[in-house]
């Protein structure tokens, strides 16, 4: 499995009726729609001060890692110089290219030696889920008709309240612990069989990364000094420099449609005042 596409925000790209954007995929339905609108100020406000040369991609790669440092994780440089996708990726290409919450250990093995990311980086980014939320759909394959024996049953039993039907439409935290604080609790979770997903739990599971989850649980400075790492290689897969893609002044949308956009406003203005 190959990454068609890198940090180039095509993500952000709202859909149009030639289709739908990636944010309709099923692995981005998480994603909140308020934090677009965010990405979007920023733009304007940087663009105010700076004029059109700061790209959306660079705005989000900055973005997160504020959002880490200010809900305590570890600050670090971000290398920048990106520029904005011309397109967004198909819903298909995203289902493919994003890791599925069900995926075992040695499928997120694969499937990050595949982007150039090894078993550190692996367990490191998946520290992220120390923030965050999941709907019962994308966990509950571990709970109904048969309970996943690597679950603690206390842990089962909660989920089942918030949970009450594999489909239901609720929500659960990613991390019990310390569900609004960027810290090594997540890894906690993981050692006492508390992780919510089959792709978090089976990190604890599997040989090849048990020792790397305990001794990020034991160590969390451990664990932000290897998160940072992987977070500057995986920021810096497929991206676009130079003369590609371009530098957008709507992160929501290429700068040919909001020509187009504006240009048929135009036309519809001067329609009615014929």
């Amino acid at each position: 499995m190959k990454l068609l596409k890198g940090c180039e925000a095509s993500v952000l790209l709202a859909g149009s009726a030639s289709g739908p954007g990636e944010q309709s995929s099923i692995p981005n339905l998480t994603l909140r729609q308020q934090a677009f609108v965010v990405i979007n100020n920023l733009r304007a406000l940087v663009q105010k001060k700076c004029g059109q040369v700061v790209s959306c991609s660079d705005i989000l790669a900055l973005a997160a890692r504020d959002s880490v440092v200010l809900s305590g994780g570890p600050d670090y440089a971000v290398p920048l110089g990106r520029r904005d996708s011309l397109a967004f990726a198909s819903q298909e290409t995203t289902l493919n290219n994003l890791p599925p919450p069900f995926a075992n250990a040695s499928q997120l093995i694969a499937d990050f030696a595949s982007r150039n990311l090894n078993i550190t980086d692996l367990v490191a980014l998946s520290g992220g889920h120390t923030i965050g939320i999941a709907h019962c759909p994308s966990f509950t394959d571990r709970l109904y008709p048969n309970q996943d024996p690597t679950m603690n049953q206390f842990f089962a039993n909660n989920l089942k309240r918030t949970c009450p039907t594999a489909n239901s439409s609720n929500t659960q935290v990613n991390d019990i612990r310390s569900p609004d604080v960027f810290d090594n609790k997540y890894y906690v979770d993981l050692m006492n069989r508390q992780g919510l997903f089959t792709s978090d739990q089976d990190l604890f599971v599997d040989k090849r990364t048990r020792g790397i989850v305990e001794s990020f649980a034991i160590n969390q400075q451990l664990f932000f000094d290897h998160f940072t790492v992987a977070m500057i290689k995986m920021g810096q897969m497929s991206v676009l420099t130079g003369t590609q893609g371009e530098i957008r002044s709507n992160c929501s949308a290429r700068n040919t449609q909001s020509f187009m956009s504006v240009l048929e406003e135009g036309i519809e203005e001067a329609i009615s005042m014929i």
